[in-house]
């Protein structure tokens, strides 16, 4: 046990000068009782009374000497955990079919497109962060590594704010490639972690056949990796605008091959099965607010795992445990004294 103040013991001294003067004074209660009333006071009680008077006057003074014993406490560590970012990069990405929710000199770009609404998320996520290594990657076709796992998020706000949306050229999205480019990331991370992936799309998948896209977020369970999937757009079809160079207006509307307009809508249930398959959750960019969400429900699920706790040395203040002792030892020895 250690004292924050030991330098208050010596009001201990007090304790063998309480005893002398109480001793005294019974000394001439029983002189008293015996010349006036025939009977000698009761030693039993009066000494039952000094020893909880006394032992009070210590407690009371220890608990003012701040006395604390070092613990071991098992903690919550935020840096056992590796948050890997896939953000869909493709053409549908364009869609203005959301509503950016507030634009700070920081902000993404002020297109209402599902790419900045992506974005802005990404960075509402980044500014809860303490301690995650945190990596991003892009996709369409393919993934792209572009922020290695690092916890300098300065680094990867700047990065996030600088996607350049108007070199986007892939029509389309490989969902089961961008699953096996995060899962390459997370194991190549090079740390015994949490390993936890966020899939940041309008769920749209080029591929006809998505048996190897589920295959991929089965492997991914396989490997302990829980992909969470944020859906951004609505279910309703919507045109793909080419805005000018400033993005100030709309000088036209892409199109595919055959020279009709291209359409995109939210694919939700792709992005529900792929979260499900790996027992992560699915989440919705409009509703909310999704970027806390997400870090709660990677949070919770980390929290039982080994390589988020840590034993840390602490103090134990026992000051109120000591002053309780004092309070019920004062009581004691005043009831024992009637």
């Amino acid at each position: 046990m250690d004292l924050e103040k030991p330098a208050l013991l010596w009001l201990l001294s007090a304790v063998p000068v309480f005893a002398v003067a109480a001793w005294a004074a019974w000394r001439r209660a029983d002189r008293w009782l015996r010349a006036f009333a025939g009977r000698r006071a009761r030693a039993g009680s009066f000494l039952a009374g000094v020893l909880f008077l006394t032992a009070a006057w210590t407690a009371l003074v220890m608990a003012l000497a701040g006395p604390r014993v070092q613990v071991e406490k098992i903690v919550f560590n935020r840096s056992g955990i590796d948050l890997c970012v896939g953000l869909d990069v493709s053409k549908s990405m364009l869609a203005e079919d959301v509503v950016l929710q507030r634009l700070t000199e920081e902000a993404v770009p002020w297109v209402p497109n599902r790419l900045n609404r992506a974005r802005q998320i990404c960075l509402d996520l980044l500014s809860s962060l303490q301690g995650e290594r945190f990596g991003l990657y892009v996709f369409a076709s393919e993934g792209v590594e572009i922020v290695p796992f690092t916890r300098d998020y300065g680094f990867c706000r700047y990065v996030l704010r600088h996607v350049n949306e108007t070199e986007i050229t892939a029509s389309g999205s490989d969902l089961g490639e961008a699953i096996r480019a995060g899962i390459a990331m997370l194991e190549e991370s090079g740390e015994e972690s949490v390993k936890r992936l966020l899939l940041v799309s309008d769920g749209e998948d080029i591929t006809t056949d998505q048996s190897s896209l589920y295959e991929s977020a089965r492997y991914a369970a396989s490997r302990g990796i829980r992909i969470y999937t944020l859906g951004v757009g609505t279910g309703r079809s919507v045109l793909l605008p080419i805005r000018s160079s400033d993005a100030s207006g709309i000088s036209g509307y892409y199109l595919d091959e055959d020279g009709s307009y291209l359409r995109s809508s939210m694919v939700s249930e792709t992005l529900e099965r792929i979260a499900a398959l790996t027992g992560g959750e699915f989440f919705r960019a409009g509703e909310g607010n999704p970027a806390a969400e997400i870090l709660q429900a990677i949070l919770k699920d980390a929290r039982q795992f080994r390589q988020t706790r840590s034993v840390e040395k602490a103090w134990e203040e026992l000051s109120a445990l000591f002053a309780a002792l004092g309070m019920a030892c004062f009581g004691a020895g005043v009831l024992v004294r009637r």
